[in-house]
């Protein structure tokens, strides 16, 4: 019997969140006969008859997102591993394959694999040849109905976007079967301040041959290293057999993690001995927390109130499409930090570990979810419901230990819009209500602690709808953008009618947003307006304004468990053609087909370098260790002598100045509406040909632009 093992994670964090976003430590030390290697380097060609050198993460959609087509298709990686004992075991791991994936060994396939976001391993052992073997992987990201995504408003970029690996294993060691990339599951089905359950559990192969007297040590490690609990436990294990392991342990006066403020984690680990050799080891972080949702007061960590708003995120950035690397990863979460989210929607499929890992260390909780997106036609087959729950479960066993995760999510907008008729027929909405109330069954025994639900966009308007099966009922909510252009007051209705319609149900805002083109600027603000005819001209003023009025009606409705900007960084659909007309004074526009095919409503540019009027409205609200002072508009080069000008500001301080060529104008001592944090001046005129505007805060922080009068 031969028996896979699972790889020690790649990367043990140091509790401090400086060193968690600016370094990462290596992988655990070697354990005698185990052995890791990770395969970066590979050989990459997409028809076979000319090679290149790639670096895995890599995604051979990297370049696109500039043009209304990207690549569908297949891809081939190849390397070669020089095998020297073939009495042990060997195991590739990969991290994501995307879309789908073919795996083989000197010719020979060992395995395939659908679902591109979430890892899986391969036991290679038997294909193998002593000396050198031939590694090949097949990627293909072409459309498949029987694998979700089927269809989807981003990219389904391909390759082996997230990293892989050879593993070769010890005699005796924990599987990776049951309980995913970390081989060990921690529960902790009961946290208070009083007392903490913990129950880990993990599978035991030998597979040497042997019976074996196995010790089994689970020790519990503070933050800083410190032992603060230890068991051994001898098992009894005979040969070519498995054991699954089950141990339970109470402590009293733990640390909780309790999301920003202190995320504090521990290390589990467990040690696997045969005399005094130890053979295995699999460790997993842990966070002691409880979670609840209540209709009325909202998310609760540890029994108390703690409102959860934040962002959405692809995983995605300029050059590399889906094939993020570390250094990515802590450039992207510095900025979450900076803005002081403390909820990310992590969608609309699992993210590589290494974002989960962050999210644990920063103490930001974390909707993840699958990509079953769009689609649920007359037509569809088993075989696409039974890829659903396949997906489902590989994203719950790999993802589990996590204490950043409170939602798991079932589907996003199963809603005609994005369902096309062409590939599984019409949307059927019987079949919706029923396939959910599978899904939800089958997960809540994967998980049965976390929440579960789904992401609709109709207002729960679709036949049957109202009785969709859930822990929560999240929407996707656009009014004033893609619903009621330029009237932002049917948010608040809409989210009391879904309310009314799943009542006990706790719910949330899972998308919402407005196209902003930061290079779109007018110099009248009532001429920013949203135009569904002209789908040209995103104008930054008026994605403001619609932020800035959700953002007011938000903090009206305490009730919501949690809400999610959509999204943080702009990310490329190759079917969206909007937001590329760009214009410094609102009179002279240019077409700029670098912004074409760019879903803009990002809070970020999608390189990063610039951070948009509406993400410091953000920061100025959920960011409370610094001060922000940030004037709007700031990318409009020149105004009309003898117009009004006011000049808006957001800011968190507790008061403002705004001076004007040096000379003090005004001082406000509060920004005069509901969400505390849109400051307007009231009127000034240009006195010169290039006027200076300061704005300064009680605490000194300042913000200055430059205007020039219209010629």
């Amino acid at each position: 019997m031969r028996k896979s093992f699972i790889l020690m994670k790649r990367h043990l964090f140091c509790a401090v969140i400086a060193a968690i976003l600016f370094s990462v430590l290596p992988m655990g030390a070697q354990i005698r006969g185990f052995r890791q290697e990770q395969l970066k380097e590979w050989e990459f060609s997409k028809d076979g008859s000319t090679w290149q050198t790639v670096t895995v993460p890599h995604s051979y959609n990297a370049e696109d997102g500039h043009s209304p087509y990207y690549y569908r298709g297949k891809a081939t990686y190849r390397c070669d591993l020089r095998i020297t004992d073939l009495k042990k075991t060997h195991y590739l791991f990969f991290e994501g394959a995307a879309q789908a994936a073919v795996v083989k060994v000197n010719g020979e396939q060992v395995a395939a694999h659908k679902g591109g976001y979430t890892p899986f391993s391969v036991d290679i052992t038997e294909a193998l040849v002593k000396g050198i073997n031939r590694i090949e992987v097949t990627c293909d990201n072409s459309e498949d109905l029987e694998m979700i995504p089927v269809t989807s408003d981003f990219n389904k970029n391909g390759g082996l976007h997230n990293p892989a690996w050879l593993l070769v294993m010890d005699d005796v060691y924990f599987s990776p079967e049951d309980y995913g990339m970390y081989r060990l599951r921690c529960e902790t089905p009961v946290v208070t301040k009083k007392k903490v359950v913990t129950n880990v559990k993990a599978k035991l192969i030998n597979a040497s041959g042997k019976d074996a007297n196995i010790l089994v040590r689970v020790q519990l490690l503070e933050a800083d290293g410190r032992l603060g609990y230890q068991a051994d436990r001898e098992i009894p294990v005979a040969a070519f057999s498995e054991y699954d392991f089950d141990h339970e342990f109470i402590l009293s006066g733990m640390h909780l993690w309790e999301g920003t403020k202190d995320p504090y984690l521990y290390t589990i680990r467990v040690e696997l001995f045969r005399g005094k050799r130890m053979m295995d080891i699999a460790e997993t972080k842990v966070g002691y927390r409880s979670i609840e949702m209540d209709p009325e007061r909202g998310f609760l960590l540890n029994g108390h109130p703690y409102p959860l708003r934040g962002v959405a995120m692809h995983q995605d950035a300029d050059g590399k499409a889906s094939a993020l690397t570390p250094a990515d990863y802590r450039r992207d979460y510095r900025i979450v930090k900076e803005l002081g989210a403390n909820f990310l929607r992590l969608a609309h499929y699992p993210h590589n570990d290494f974002a989960f890992q962050l999210c644990d260390s920063l103490g930001i909780v974390v909707q993840t979810e699958i990509p079953w997106v769009n689609v649920c036609g007359t037509d569809a087959t088993q075989a696409y419901f039974n890829n659903i729950h396949h997906q489902m479960k590989e994203m719950v066993n790999n993802l589990y230990n996590h204490p950043s995760i409170a939602f798991w999510g079932m589907w996003n907008e199963l809603d005609t819009w994005g369902n096309n008729s062409d590939l599984q027929g019409p949307l059927d909405e019987e079949r919706v209500v029923r396939e959910t109330e599978r899904l939800y069954d089958f997960t809540k025994k994967l998980d049965p602690d976390r929440f579960v639900g789904f992401t609709d966009c109709s207002r729960l308007a679709r036949d049957g709808y109202k009785d969709l099966k859930g822990d929560f009922c999240s929407q996707n909510i656009y009014y004033g953008w893609y619903w009621a252009p330029n009237d932002f007051s049917g948010f608040t209705d809409a989210m009391k009618k879904v309310r009314g319609l799943k009542p006990g149900v706790p719910v949330n805002v899972s998308e919402y947003g407005a196209g902003v083109n930061p290079y779109c600027q007018v110099w009248n603000p009532a001429d920013a307006i949203r135009d569904k005819e002209d789908d040209s001209r995103h104008f930054e003023e008026y994605g403001n304004r619609f932020h800035e009025s959700y953002a007011r009606q938000i903090k009206a409705m305490p009730w919501l468990n949690f809400t999610s900007v959509w999204i943080l960084f702009d990310f490329p659909v190759a079917n969206r053609q909007e937001g590329y007309m760009d214009s410094a004074d609102g009179v002279k526009f240019v077409r700029n087909n670098d912004r074409k095919y760019m879903n803009d409503k990002g809070l970020v540019t999608r390189d990063r370098k610039m951070k948009k009027d509406v993400f410091y409205l953000y920061k100025s609200l959920w960011n409370k260790d610094e001060t922000t002072v940030h004037i709007t508009s700031r990318r409009l080069e020149s105004f009309p002598s003898g117009k009004d000008l006011c000049i808006k500001v957001y800011s968190n301080a507790k008061y403002l100045i705004l001076y004007q060529n040096g000379r003090q104008v005004t001082r406000l001592t509060s920004s005069g509406e509901s969400s505390g944090v849109v400051w307007t001046f009231p009127a000034v005129r240009l006195k010169t040909d290039e006027d200076t505007f300061r704005v300064v805060s009680n605490n000194g922080v300042t913000d200055e632009i430059i205007l020039k009068k219209a010629k």
